[in-house]
């Protein structure tokens, strides 16, 4: 059984805005995520708990993502961007305050 992939309008923008090379990790990515669900990457702690990340540390690009509480399986990317300070972590809690 697959899970569906639903984006926020940040996490579109986000990969909207990634360049080739970016684009073929996420794309990778996602197809895992698609495959496996939350068994897929590191769980996250505090205000993003129920969140998981998956990283590819060369490109410094982390994935945010979580489980939509629904009867279907939905994976929501929540934001897609670089560690660099904790960027992507700061931007994906403020989003999922939203």
């Amino acid at each position: 059984m697959g899970f569906n992939i639903t984006w926020t309008q940040y996490s579109k923008s986000d990969y909207d805005n990634l360049d080739g090379s970016q684009r073929v990790f996420v794309d990778k990515a996602l197809l895992r995520i698609r495959e496996s669900g939350m068994d897929t990457g590191k769980p996250l702690a505090g205000e993003l708990a129920g969140c998981n990340k998956l990283k590819h540390r060369k490109m410094g690009l982390r994935i945010v993502f979580r489980q939509m509480e629904t009867h279907v399986q939905i994976i929501q990317i929540v934001a897609i961007g670089k560690r660099d300070s904790s960027v992507v972590y700061t931007e994906a809690e403020q989003r999922l305050k939203k």
